[in-house]
Formats: C-alpha cells, structure tokens, sequence
C-alpha cells in the first residue's frame, strides 16, 4: 500500500471513530436525567398522590377569575412550553430523570374578557 492511501485510511479511520463517538455522546445525553431544579409548581409534589396535588396546587395557584395572562405569563417563566397557535389553552413541562420522564400540563378556558373560567392540571409520569 503507498503512503498516499495509507495516510488516507487512517484519516477515514480517525473520522468514522470520531463521528461513532459523537453519535453515542448524543444518544447517552438524550437519556441524562435534566440538571435543572424543578420550577415552584411542581416542586415537592407528594409521590403518593402527586397527580391530585398537581391538579389541586394549579387551581389554588390561578382560581376561576384569574387573568389568562397572567397564568401564561408565570407558566412560562416556569419553563412550561406553550403552543405557537395562541389559540390553544395549554402548556406543558417535560422532565427526564431517574427514575421516570414527566409531565405536568396545565389545561384552561377563557371568557371574552381573558379571564379563567375552568382550569386543570394534570401530572403523568412515564417510567
């Protein structure tokens, strides 16, 4: 073999484990659990009944009355995504992490004036 296609095997080699190793540091980062500290809305939630908690801790946090904007507002600096159409009345958290990935969504309807008139929060866990 002359020392042209030797230098350009070894270069393929060095590539190809380069591009292997970046692709299981994507895989492996995907599955790490999320460093992040959980926002006041869902923090500290009792596991034994952390569904009703949720569902319960959201209607005290925005009683019926409660601005629309306002709810979006701190939904959002709490990290909750909500939808681009603003015409959909939810948003949405996503944490992975040992042992479970979870969600917590918070679900409302409006009156013509922007005001609450219905809210709930609902807390799914997917181990």
């Amino acid at each position: 073999m002359t020392r042209q296609i030797r230098a350009l095997v070894l270069i393929v080699a060095l590539a190809l484990v380069a591009g292997i190793s970046s692709y299981l540091t994507t895989v492996n980062d995907r599955d790490a659990p999320d460093p992040r500290p959980l926002p006041a809305l869902v923090a500290d939630l009792p596991a034994a009944n952390a569904r009703q908690a949720f569902a319960d801790r959201v209607r005290d946090r925005f009683p019926i009355g409660s601005p629309e904007r306002a709810l979006m507002l701190e939904l959002w600096s709490e990290g909750f995504a909500h939808p681009v159409d603003a015409t959909k009345q939810w948003a949405s958290l996503d944490r992975r992490g040992p042992p479970c990935t979870r969600n917590w969504t918070v679900t409302w309807t409006t009156d013509g004036n922007g005001q609450l008139t219905a809210i709930d929060g609902t807390y799914i866990p997917s181990c």
